[in-house]
């Protein structure tokens, strides 16, 4: 059956009214991040200026579970944000930025405080010039995955617009490409709740640019930190490489290999070798994997830490030379000792010590022009282990909490794309006025905000105690508790150890008390059970934090006889003459994706 295509032509002003209304989607499983510098930006602003032919953007018609409509849009993602980060004022052509008068919208964020006229600003008929330029289109009727991961294939075709390793990412689903993604992402920390984001909150999640502040700090990514991938190599996804090849490793010790072909396979959902190694990670269960990725990780970065040292400098004595591949070779000794040999890190710093220069003095072998073998790899991975284990002693419990640090900094991250699934309370106590020691009302609230996110979006949502995303109110309860909060991209970890020692002995003690009242809340006891699983207490930063963590089910979720849902961190009753059509969208989600859109 033939699909449906449409050609035509729309003006810069009517996309940015589109972009302001939430109309354009980026489908993050072949969508790259937000990665044109500010001088491509220019140029393509200064061709719209000057009236130069331009590509056509492509996107395909997308029907959300309430039956709005908006467009995924396959080619054209830093096209489009050039537009619309000029508008907002975010850099500038030929010196001068746009005149904000220019525009309704923009003239309206201008006078609530929203945007900031910068200066020199363009004439106001050079914006018209701007704003009434028609961008082409190019949109088809499709919803079926399939043909739309092929249609971003042939965009692409040759990898002359993406890496290599975009291209093997494009259109490839299943086990293997999801368990690679999220391990990469807990690395890089670009989180987001779905795979579908508003273009609006792409900047969020984006690795910065020079001169483009961006959500993520491409310098304090770990890879670009430890001088292990360089800025540009990331944004080539060169990182989401070294995790597909550790991820082989762990899965497979015995068959995986360590060339790009091997990665251009696995990714090939049809391979024999795609095959073999999703079987291996089924195995071993894609969760417990991605957890024992994410502890060596840790434990690896905690060492470094312990040293304060860039991983570089650590284990070179003279010229860097092939790091990434040094990389995978201490990651792989530090799996052997944590996972396969079931021990622990008796001293970080000393662990550490024992790394240094450790290229030159057993690892020069890598220093050649021929492909390294997977024997190599792991036989060097054998001389490293020797060296570093006199600093692990037997493990005498099992650690779960590791993976959790990142996490945390990872939920942090995705808050700020998708505001109804994430909370966070400062405390259990009010720490001004008159004080009530039960975290009761607290806990009630959690609950009923659990039901409310579950009933308004797919997907895991979460409440964190222990954060503030106010800097005066974390000041104010440092002041009260005597404590000094940690901040982190924007929000205050302050913890909820102190409250807890002084009102409920310790972190156990109020867990318990936490435990206690959820099974009083009004909820069903299906519900009750899923918060009590999802309760975790970790340290973060000598920061004892609580999670509350809770999924969808297959119905509603009904508190204190109401429904209620979630409008950005508002909670909203439904209506009983609200309750058909909120039944009905409930429904549709659950369809949409369980086919996957």
């Amino acid at each position: 059956m033939q699909t449906n295509l449409s050609i035509k032509s729309i003006t810069v002003q009517n996309i940015f009214s589109q972009y302001l209304s939430g109309y354009y989607l980026i489908n993050r499983r072949y969508q790259r991040k937000l990665v044109w510098s500010v001088c491509e930006k220019e140029k393509f602003i200064d061709s719209i200026l000057n009236g130069f032919p331009i590509p056509m953007v492509l996107g395909a018609n997308y029907r959300r579970a309430d039956g709005t409509t908006a467009l995924e849009v396959l080619d054209g993602m830093q096209r489009l944000n050039a537009i619309t980060a000029f508008i907002e004022g975010e850099f500038s052509i030929n010196g001068h930025y746009f005149n904000l008068e220019s525009v309704a919208q923009t003239k309206a964020k201008k006078d609530e405080g929203e945007l900031v006229q910068k200066e020199p600003f363009l004439p106001v008929e050079e914006c018209s010039r701007i704003l009434d330029y028609p961008v082409p289109f190019s949109v088809f009727d499709e919803s079926e995955p399939g043909k739309l991961d092929e249609s971003f294939r042939r965009i692409n075709t040759g990898g002359r617009m993406l890496s290599r390793h975009d291209v093997r990412q494009a259109g490839a689903l299943g086990l293997v490409p999801d368990l690679i993604n999220a391990a990469a992402i807990f690395i890089r920390k670009d989180s987001s709740h779905s795979n579908v984001v508003d273009l609006r909150n792409m900047k969020n999640i984006s690795l910065s640019n020079d001169g483009l502040k961006y959500g993520i700090n491409i310098r304090e990514v770990f890879w670009a930190r430890h001088g292990i991938i360089l800025h540009d190599n990331i944004r080539m996804s060169r990182d989401e490489e070294l995790v597909a090849h550790l991820l082989a490793y762990m899965a497979d010790p015995e068959k995986a290999k360590t060339s790009s072909e091997y990665l251009d396979a696995i990714y090939l959902s049809s391979s024999e070798e795609s095959q073999h190694l999703t079987r291996k990670i089924n195995e071993i269960g894609k969760e417990v994997l991605h957890e024992q990725f994410c502890y060596v990780f840790n434990e690896v970065s905690k060492s470094l830490d312990a040293c304060n040292v860039r991983f570089k400098n650590l284990v070179f004595g003279g010229k860097p030379n092939k790091v990434a591949l040094v990389f995978q070779v201490v990651f792989i000794a530090f799996y052997k000792a944590l996972i396969t040999y079931n021990l622990n890190v008796s001293k970080y710093d000393a662990l550490c010590q024992s790394l240094l220069g450790v290229y030159e003095k057993h690892l020069a072998a890598l220093n050649s022009d021929r492909k390294w073998t997977a024997e190599e790899r792991n036989n060097l991975s054998n001389a490293v282990l020797g060296l570093i284990q006199p600093h692990f002693v037997k493990k005498t419990e099992v650690q779960r909490q590791s993976q959790w640090v990142g996490a945390l900094e990872n939920i942090l991250n995705e808050s700020k794309t998708e505001q109804i699934c994430y909370d966070f309370k400062i405390g259990f106590v009010r720490f001004a006025g008159d004080q009530d020691p039960s975290p009761a009302k607290v806990v009630s609230k959690i609950v009923k905000t659990l039901s409310a996110m579950t009933n308004a979006k797919l997907g895991d949502c979460y409440v964190i105690v222990g954060v503030a995303d106010k800097a005066s109110d974390a000041a104010e309860y440092d002041a009260h508790y005597g404590s000094t909060c940690v901040e982190y991209n924007g929000f205050m970890i302050t913890g909820i150890e102190s409250e807890a020692l002084r009102y409920h002995g310790n972190i156990g003690g109020l867990e318990q008390k936490v435990i206690q009242l959820i099974e009083k809340e009004p909820i069903s006891d299906q519900f009750k059970s899923k918060i009590k699983a999802g309760l975790i207490t970790f340290s973060y930063n000598d920061k004892q934090m609580m999670i509350f963590k809770a999924h969808r089910g297959d119905q509603p979720e009904i508190y204190a006889g109401k429904f209620y849902t979630r409008t950005l961190s508002h909670l909203e009753e439904v209506a009983a003459e609200r309750f058909f059509n909120f039944f009905e969208i409930f429904k549709k989600e659950i369809e949409l994706d369980t086919k996957g859109l």
